[in-house]
């Protein structure tokens, strides 16, 4: 697909999209806007307000620089109401992509597609700039997200990485350890423009997952069971709520953290294939054996 066309037609999905989630997105590039932006991801991520994620001068310098910092306006106030943020950096000269480094969506704005409309923005504007795709890094164990970036984005993932950021100081994460999976967005992608251009709801996962599978990961009341499984298809099940089982049952929470990082981290370091995310299932959707 030619980028420019496939630009022109990013922009009116995510034009389309925007309207859908009475949302107006725009450029954060004044001083106040950066001050309002670093304010938001503070309360996003409960963290101290002398301590965002990304300070204010920091956003404002990433904006001067011409990195991707939007925000997401509630249309109904105007510019008095944001409710979501995303910021990406361009990649090295010669080496055209862009990696997005943080993005998020207030509490009270879930349900209206609010981050799809943002994430939609970002890659027209990738894709206007002449780069073909985005990658990000989110946490393997919070299965809200993983469904957004691999069903209905049409990401993908290869690499899982343990204890990436180090500690982090927030009150998302509070003392677990970093792992994350590097998703790639590959904006021309079949899959991508069937989630993103053709409103027709999430991406299709690929014809060649099978329908039998056997879950590899599994979920004994609250806690992680391990289970033994030779099919090609398996499925790697997280806890439908990570967050809550973080503040109510830490130990938990660090089992989960411990036997994803074992068994997902496994499969995808032995060329396993992660191909979708049930949500029904609660679980990422693998291929590996012949094919893969």
């Amino acid at each position: 697909m030619d980028i420019g066309v496939a630009a022109t037609t990013a922009r009116a999905s995510a034009q389309r999209a925007g309207r859908k989630s009475g949302v107006r997105i725009r450029m954060l590039d004044s001083t106040a806007d950066s001050d309002a932006c670093a304010r938001f991801l503070g309360e996003v991520w409960r963290t101290d307000p002398d301590h965002p994620p990304l300070a204010g001068d920091v956003v404002k310098a990433m904006a001067d620089a011409g990195s991707y910092v939007a925000g997401a306006f509630d249309e109904a106030d105007g510019d008095d109401r944001l409710l979501g943020a995303c910021v990406g950096l361009w990649g090295p000269p010669g080496r055209p992509g862009m990696h997005s480094h943080i993005a998020g969506v207030h509490a009270a704005a879930r349900g209206r597609d609010v981050g799809y409309a943002l994430k939609l923005d970002q890659r027209a504007h990738a894709l206007e700039h002449g780069v073909d795709h985005i990658t990000w890094t989110f946490d393997p164990l919070v299965a809200r997200n993983a469904h957004f970036n691999l069903h209905k984005l049409g990401g993908t993932a290869d690499t899982y990485l343990p204890d990436y950021y180090g500690p982090l100081s927030d009150g998302l994460n509070a003392a677990d350890e970093s792992d994350r999976l590097m998703l790639r967005w590959d904006l021309c992608d079949e899959r991508v423009v069937a989630a993103c251009d053709e409103d027709s709801g999430p991406a299709p996962a690929p014809a060649s997952v099978g329908s039998t599978r056997r879950t590899v990961l599994d979920i004994d009341g609250d806690r992680p069971v391990t289970r033994r499984a030779g099919e090609e298809t398996v499925l790697v099940a997280v806890p439908p709520d990570i967050d809550l089982l973080r503040t109510r049952r830490p130990s938990v929470a660090r089992d989960w953290r411990l036997a994803l990082r074992e068994s997902l981290g496994t499969l995808l370091a032995d060329g396993a294939r992660l191909v979708d995310f049930d949500r029904a299932a609660c679980g990422y959707v693998l291929t590996r054996g012949e094919g893969r």
